[in-house]
């Protein structure tokens, strides 16, 4: 017998709740112009400017047409990161995802 949509949706929400249970890493102003390697599952600005990723310097499945990305301090996105590059990072969480 084939998995439910409730038996699907149950497990999206519990790999969604392991968010970080296969750690982090800490993406500051020192480390943010190097490629940081995941694969990473979710990435929140905590510094207090926001953070502006480098596009044409990493691999983060983000469909863009522009070179870099600017996320505002606070905010948390989801998605498929092979890897990270920022131009400016004053704090930045990269959740590794768990396979």
């Amino acid at each position: 017998m084939g998995n439910t949509r409730t038996e699907n949706s149950l497990e999206k929400i519990k790999s969604r709740a392991s968010i970080g249970g296969c750690g982090v890493v800490l993406i500051d102003g020192d480390t943010a112009q190097n490629e940081i390697t995941g694969p990473f599952a979710a990435i929140t600005v905590i510094g207090t400017a926001p953070a502006v990723i480098d596009t044409s310097e990493c691999t983060t499945n983000i469909a863009s047409e522009t070179a870099t990305i600017s996320i505002p301090n606070g905010v948390t996105i989801f998605g498929d990161f092979t890897s990270l590059q920022f131009d400016t990072a004053a704090g930045v969480i990269a959740y590794y995802r768990c396979d």
